[in-house]
């Protein structure tokens, strides 16, 4: 999959690289100039008598970085999927799961988890959080806990790390 990305990387770099030569040829035109800016990187490899222009493969290269810098932001804040779904087009949420979405929600401020098995309930706001709902891990920070079933405060803490069972936990956003 690495090499399958890094040559679909590898085009989309020397696309980019065409549609600015393409642009600067346009301007140069419109100048009354003769372009002389072209990419050589396709003749190079049909053509054997042709070399390899080093300043298009180290300009290809920059606009690669930067490529990979855009491509990475655009997928790790799912951009795809957000105007997917302010367009309606679709209504996932681009997210693994509920848990990823609604922890990763800027929305989040404090919650109330309720240990069921231990009788139990931690109020605070999240410091951290596992990636899927199958790790279910919580930090959480100035916590107070209280007895789940008489609401009585037993004591207060600046964070706690909670991991259980899916089944025994229950999260509230107040």
């Amino acid at each position: 999959m690495f090499l399958l990305y890094s040559f679909i990387l590898g085009l989309a770099s020397y696309f980019l690289l065409y549609l600015i030569i393409a642009f600067n040829n346009f301007i140069v035109t419109i100048k009354g100039l003769i372009p002389t800016w072209k990419v050589s990187f396709l003749n190079s490899l049909i053509n054997k008598q042709s070399s390899i222009d080093i300043k298009e493969v180290v300009i290809a290269t920059g606009l690669s970085i930067i490529l990979a810098f855009l491509i990475s932001a655009a997928l790790n804040h799912k951009l795809l999927h957000k105007f997917a779904k302010k367009t309606g087009i679709s209504k996932k949420f681009g997210q693994l799961d509920v848990w990823s979405y609604v922890f990763d929600s800027p929305d989040i401020g404090w919650i109330i988890i309720r240990d069921l098995e231990n009788d139990l309930m931690y109020q605070g706001w999240v410091e951290a959080f596992s990636d899927t709902y199958d790790n279910n891990e919580l930090f959480i920070r100035d916590v107070d806990v209280y007895r789940n079933s008489t609401a009585q405060k037993l004591y207060s803490m600046q964070g706690i790390y909670i991991t259980k069972d899916k089944a025994d936990l229950m999260i509230e956003f107040p």
